[in-house]
């Protein structure tokens, strides 16, 4: 499953790139309104010249869950730097509401091998995107139970990074927490299920200035953007 491809399934600009992160002919979720048609990509913008990207293709649910696990996949766009390295930027967006956690811990150790293959080549390597996990590990110590409990994000890993050169980066800022994400099913309100599942991934290599949660009360979304400011080493 682990598939790369090149742009024809991604549109390039000088520093734009789209990748098809799946094409479903009909969603039947939720069952008394379904979606229908559905097409998602995940985008990749930068000011500096890309030089190439390829999507690459993720595990997912087979049989019956198929129908609620769609294609998944991570782009990587590279730049090159003055040192002669290249940055390489992954864009993700993992599985939820799978089985049993299985094809999303999958993802991940495949998202992870990838990464640290660059890394020893000696680039630099950053991932930010959508973990579809409880990257604070319980994020109720942040920002309290919910009033309706739910399993869909695990913790991450145990020990998923050890000897690799990456390090996750989770944002949060423990006197003001922020959540990254709101549970779907309904408008949001007070005592809905929030926490953070996204975040960054980053090598050694890169200094991590800062990270936050832009808090915009889920106005536009039900995740509130993520930040981060870095230096490449």
């Amino acid at each position: 499953m682990d598939e790369s491809v090149p742009l024809k399934q991604a549109l390039a600009d000088y520093g734009n790139i789209w990748s098809l992160n799946y094409d479903s002919p009909y969603l039947m979720y939720p069952f008394t309104s379904p979606h229908g048609k559905s097409v998602a990509g995940i985008m990749t913008f930068s000011p500096f010249e890309i030089t190439s990207a390829v999507r690459r293709e993720l595990p997912i649910e087979s049989g019956v869950m198929k129908f609620v696990d769609l294609d998944r996949c991570y782009s990587v766009t590279r730049m090159n730097v003055e040192n002669g390295k290249e940055l390489v930027l992954y864009n993700m967006h993992l599985s939820a509401y799978t089985s049993d956690g299985t094809i999303a811990n999958e993802q991940l150790k495949l998202l992870v091998a990838d990464m640290s293959s660059e890394y020893e080549k000696g680039n630099y390597v950053i991932c930010g995107g959508d973990f579809n996990k409880d990257i604070l590990g319980d994020s109720s110590v942040y920002f309290g139970k919910s009033d309706i409990e739910y399993t869909w994000a695990q913790p991450l890993p145990e020990g998923i990074f050890n000897g690799t050169g990456l390090t996750l980066v989770a944002p949060l800022d423990e006197q003001n927490p922020v959540p990254s994400c709101r549970n779907a099913d309904g408008p949001y309100h007070q005592g809905q299920y929030v926490l953070t599942i996204d975040g960054f991934i980053v090598s050694d290599n890169v200094e991590v200035v800062s990270s936050q949660v832009i808090d915009t009360q889920f106005a536009y979304s039900d995740h509130n953007p993520v930040e981060m400011t870095f230096i490449l080493r």
